[in-house]
């Protein structure tokens, strides 16, 4: 099955959506926020829960709590690995899921 996306809805929906639940921590001396917001019910399509995040504040492209390419982000710190992001975004994950 195939479903449209209106995608100016999306990007206003990974913006705008309140937060279910959201941690924030250092990371290379860096502030980093973590955040689940339902995506699915504002799109029309149930509840679905997403992930955002924010680097100082700014927020990462959607997708940037698990890096799977080899190339570096421009955004990622240059003191930080890839593995090293994706492991520690990923226990802050798991640890506001719980």
């Amino acid at each position: 099955m195939q479903v449209m996306i209106n995608e100016k809805k999306a990007d206003e929906v990974i913006r705008t959506a309140p937060a279910i639940n959201k941690i924030s921590f250092v990371f290379k001396h860096n502030t980093v926020r973590v955040e689940l917001f339902d995506y699915g019910t504002a799109m029309g399509w149930g509840y679905d829960v997403r992930t955002r995040v924010f680097l100082n504040g700014v927020a990462l492209p959607f997708g940037a709590e698990h890096i799977h390419q080899r190339i570096r982000p421009l955004w990622l710190l240059a003191a930080a690995t890839i593995s090293n992001w994706n492991a520690v975004v990923r226990n802050a994950i798991q640890t506001i899921t719980l």
